[in-house]
């Protein structure tokens, strides 16, 4: 156990790390050439191990995850507990833990936080944002119309099917079991002739876009009676206008695949996008939206979202990301875009910058502090 703490603790150990996470920040700097950023994120930063493709030969390599997390094991090991301590001299102790921290802010923030977007036109409102990537299946009953009881299937739950793959779901308070075929995760409807394809369409698979957001996954539905009797069959499509409906024991149900929705503890209400452009051009100087935020018995609150000033809230920031249409005349509709993040560690990462220069600042007087006394008695001598 010795032997293997000080393994954990030594500098060599750090030394490879080191290299390896520069290694492979150039690799995934590489890849964003002819992959989008979110799939290099997942593949190289945020994976305990992978494959690189160097010149035809496949290389296995640890992820920034695992390297990370060793990183963490050596500071502690080396930098906080085989250390001598000194506490004369504590300017490097308090940088580790500063570094130390931010490692931990990483970590809060990979599992812990959420981000996406929510698009208003002026006089809409809304309390919910969706992912940019992340898939679910929303089941709702139709009552008079209208949205009721609503169960999700969260892609997790499907999102890693191959295209052979064959999963069913079933919740005791549905009539019927949701069976799906053939995900792919970017996809295009097109008409089949005849009665060939669902619905006289079928899905045709796509290469993954640059922009990972703009993919459009989707996936074959047949639903499946209790009776074994009532079979209906489709697909279900990301960028669909409306949802697909279908009839069981009388009732009517909307299933969709969408983007990831998360809820908001308020409401945002966009009463003006305020758009400012450069002289004799189309190009934005200055996008902004004035809203209102709605919550419980509180007042509204009128609040300028503007670049660099974003709105922060019980853990929530919205940022001016967007508008659009991009091509819009003067007399067009415009409507605004923001970009939510909900991250427990938000703040995280600029305390840790803190904590690591007021250590680096301690070491670094006292190291001229003692230069200039052993200077001083230089002289005197």
């Amino acid at each position: 156990m010795k032997k293997l703490f000080n393994f954990f603790a030594s500098y060599g150990f750090a030394v490879v790390i080191l290299i390896l996470l520069t290694i492979l920040t150039l690799f995934g700097t590489l890849e964003q050439a002819s992959s989008s950023l979110f799939d290099v994120q997942n593949k190289y930063f945020n994976s305990f191990f992978l494959t690189h493709d160097l010149f035809g030969i496949p290389i296995p390599l640890p992820g920034v995850y695992l390297l990370s997390s060793l990183l963490f094991v050596n500071l502690v090991c080396g930098a906080l507990i085989r250390v001598r301590k000194e506490w004369k001299k504590p300017g490097m102790l308090i940088a580790h833990c500063g570094i130390l921290y931010m490692l931990v802010a990483g970590f809060v923030t990979y599992h812990f936080s959420t981000s996406g977007q929510m698009t208003l036109y002026p006089e809409e409102r809304s309390d919910r944002y969706q992912s940019y990537y992340e898939w679910e299946i929303e089941i709702a009953r139709l009552e008079d119309g209208l949205y009721g009881t609503r169960w999700i299937i969260p892609g997790e739950a499907f999102g890693d099917m191959k295209v052979e793959d064959t999963r069913e779901f079933f919740q005791p308070d549905l009539p019927f079991t949701l069976m799906l075929e053939n995900f792919l995760p970017n996809a295009t409807p097109q008409p089949t002739p005849g009665d060939d394809g669902a619905e006289g369409f079928t899905l045709v698979a796509k290469p993954p876009e640059m922009e990972a957001a703009q993919n459009a996954a989707g996936v074959y539905a047949l639903v499946l009676a209790k009776d074994k009797k009532e079979v209906q069959t489709g697909f279900l499509w990301g960028f669909s206008i409306s949802p697909w409906v279908i009839t069981v024991d009388g009732v009517d149900y909307a299933i969709e695949l969408r983007h990831r929705n998360w809820e908001l503890p308020f409401t945002i209400t966009l009463d003006e996008f305020i758009r400012d452009l450069h002289a004799r051009t189309s190009m934005a100087s200055n996008f902004e939206s004035v809203v209102t935020k709605t919550e419980g018995g509180e007042p509204d609150r009128k609040i300028n979202i503007r670049m660099n000033e974003p709105l922060r809230h019980k853990g929530y920031t919205l940022f001016q990301s967007g508008w659009g249409p991009q091509n819009a005349g003067p007399d067009t509709k415009l409507f605004s875009t923001f970009s939510v993040v909900n991250n427990p560690a938000d703040q995280w990462p600029l305390y840790s910058c803190i904590v690591i220069a007021v250590g680096l600042s301690i070491h670094f007087l006292q190291k001229l502090f003692s230069y200039l006394r052993a200077e001083n008695r230089r002289r005197a001598s």
